[in-house]
């Protein structure tokens, strides 16, 4: 049958509207996304993104979150992030790679034609693997692992996974004496047999909490694009008002893990982490069947836990610290265990982790500093493996993955600036939430949703794994936040009168200010800097030091900044005065609080300058901001300061 021109055209004509219509759909989301999903997951994403960025969007150009208890102005739009030289370090070329067979089967793969590149007089070369366990002696701040035999393989070899790490020695035999030429190390997840702990409930909830250490909301927009990008095509949610409720990573994490109030925690987590191990949120998920994990890399900061003793029991079904203590280097702005990136490690091993556990329940706990800590360090070389990373995850449709850091830059030159009061106190935090829990649940998303402009924190974020934990399992009693009784799971509406004092947010880290500029010959800005000054010369003048050293003695160079805010609910006023003394230049930014006429300053008032070298002569590190040091003349004996 022969077509009419007329119905020719039509025909033509809907089928390149058509063609458009579902062309622009199916490009909603990434590649790795189309064949997971349903259709109606991505009419979802439609949905989320016009009422996410429209109805629940309440920023102007200037303002991030403008609400009745919390003013934060938009910082970000005038903070320039100066990125760290990229020093083009490397870690590899990988030569030699483990592939699984099974759960308990590896095989050893040898490229040689990139191994040639290590042997460059062409010699013979054998390799041999080592499986590598934690000491079974528990040791202080968990620093000892042990080896096994080394023993030969070849390309191809088969052999059965008796531990999670391995590593790889390739060696040259000269004159009978071995010459090592590659060495690697690797984590392969080994499944742990299922039992009847009833870990494979159906209607349960998992999560991936993946932290990155000393990322504000506002480096990530900077430092990540490409992440940030995949994160608004996806719908994931951006809380712009999650203040951070500590100085520094310890007390932020922990507030996550335990909600626990800060004072008790150092008191409970003596003499090492295993003491205080019960409260943290792991252990609960642990409890009621869920596999567990945990890693953190760059392990010579110390990490989060090494100042508190680590954990001398694993303290998870996996744990990725015997890796990393096979040995960690710098290579320019990475950080390398053999020939890969120790933050790479972690995203491969979480992928694993995800990918073994697919059909069970897991909570899976994963730090990143090497890329983000210093600020030698560059977050956007780990940009686009971020995004590879979530993209190609083996989710199956009851995984929140939540993306979160403890604080922002808290050290050097951008800390001078206004603006980096605010950088500090605010660290990203985003959430991804299941496509089946947005259909199931929908007025706890449409709170998730709306809290996103509101002041949140980490004590939130706690009472909302608890509720994951409650949904997934109804016989379990939910415990509140020590540190914030009122504070509820994001989950439950937070309502826009919150203030920091209602978030158990301390005067000292609260972000929820406008700062006035105020002029430094002004009366109560001199007293203040005094007040402050005279705390810091007698602290420094009480330090204990090495032998035949000490303290200089501190005298103001310039101040840099001086702004105030009020406290109309309290009739009090605050300062906020950032400053440099001599000797060093060693800078400092502190709050006093202005209560008729009195003066108090807000403790602690922390350096903002970078870490102090010319310190290193105290005993005890902490003392080492307060401290630039100099020669007791004519001194042969042990000194010590009163």
């Amino acid at each position: 049958m022969r077509l009419s021109k007329t119905t020719t055209t039509a025909l033509l004509a809907s089928w390149i509207i058509l063609s458009i219509y579902y062309y622009n759909i199916f490009n909603l989301i990434p590649f790795s996304y189309k064949f997971k999903t349903k259709f109606y997951d991505v009419q979802l994403i439609n949905n989320v993104s016009s009422h996410q960025y429209t109805n629940f969007d309440n920023s102007t150009e200037d303002v991030l979150l403008n609400t009745p208890g919390c003013y934060i102005p938009n910082y970000e739009s005038k903070l320039v992030f100066k990125e760290a030289i990229n020093y083009k370090g490397n870690c590899g070329p990988r030569a030699v790679f483990i592939e699984k067979v099974s759960d308990d089967k590896i095989v050893f793969l040898i490229n040689k034609a990139k191994l040639e590149s290590y042997r460059k007089n062409k010699q013979n070369f054998s390799c041999c693997y080592q499986f590598v366990s934690r000491s079974t002696v528990p040791t202080f701040r968990d620093v000892r692992i042990t080896y096994s035999p080394c023993i030969l393989f070849s390309d191809g070899t088969i052999t059965t996974l008796k531990e999670e790490v391995i590593t790889v020695t390739c060696g040259l035999k000269p004159d009978k004496k071995v010459k090592n030429i590659y060495e690697d190390a690797y984590m392969m997840i080994k499944k742990k047999k299922n039992t009847n702990e009833g870990n494979s409930n159906e209607n349960a909830w998992n999560v991936l909490l993946l932290g990155m250490d000393t990322m504000s909301r506002a480096r990530a927009y900077y430092n990540m694009p490409f992440t940030m990008r995949y994160f608004q095509k996806l719908g994931w949610l951006d809380y712009r008002g999650y203040n951070k409720v500590g100085f520094n990573t310890f007390p932020n994490v922990m507030s996550i893990l335990t909600g626990k109030k800060l004072e008790k925690l150092y008191g409970l987590c003596s003499p090492n982490m295993n003491h205080c191990e019960d409260h943290i949120i792991w252990k609960k998920y642990k409890n009621a069947g869920f596999r567990t994990a945990f890693g953190e890399d760059n392990l010579s900061l110390p990490d989060t836990f090494y100042n508190y003793g680590g954990f001398e029991i694993i303290p998870t079904d996996h744990y990725m610290r015997p890796l990393f203590l096979t040995g960690e280097k710098a290579r320019g702005n990475i950080i390398c265990t053999k020939k890969i990136p120790s933050a790479k490690h972690i995203l491969q091993y979480a992928s694993q982790f995800l990918d073994t556990y697919n059909d069970e329940n897991f909570f899976g706990f994963f730090w990143i500093n090497s890329y983000s800590h210093n600020l030698i360090h560059k977050p956007s070389l780990l940009d686009k493996d971020l995004v590879n990373f979530f993209e190609n995850l083996p989710l199956s449709n009851n995984t929140f993955i939540i993306f979160v850091s403890d604080h922002g830059i808290r050290y050097g030159k951008m800390r001078y600036l206004m603006e980096s009061y605010y950088e500090e106190r605010l660290p990203m935090f985003f959430i991804w939430v299941p496509y089946d829990f947005r259909e199931r649940y929908k007025e706890k998303y449409k709170n998730l949703q709306l809290n996103q402009h509101r002041l949140t924190t980490p004590y939130d974020l706690h009472a909302t794994l608890w509720e994951i934990l409650k949904i997934s399992n109804d016989s379990i009693d939910i415990t509140v936040p020590e540190a914030c009784p009122h504070c509820t799971s994001l989950f439950k509406e937070k309502s826009p009168y919150r203030t920091c004092a209602d978030a158990a947010i301390d005067k000292k880290w609260c972000g929820c200010h406008k700062l006035v500029p105020v002029d430094t010959k002004d009366t109560d800005v001199f007293n203040s800097l005094q007040l402050t000054i005279s705390h810091i010369q007698n602290k420094s003048q009480h330090v204990e030091t090495k032998n035949c050293m000490k303290c200089s003695e501190f005298k103001l160079k310039t101040v840099l900044r001086s702004h105030s805010y009020v406290d109309s609910a309290n009739n009090k006023t605050y300062y906020v005065i950032a400053f440099l003394l001599s000797p060093g230049d060693v800078g400092y930014e502190a709050t006093v609080e202005k209560d008729g006429n009195t003066l108090k300053e807000l403790q602690p008032t922390t350096t903002i300058t970078k870490y102090n070298t010319k310190g290193n002569c105290v005993v005890k590190t902490f003392d080492r901001s307060y401290c630039v040091c100099e020669r007791v003349p004519k001194c042969f004996k042990k000194h010590k300061t009163k």
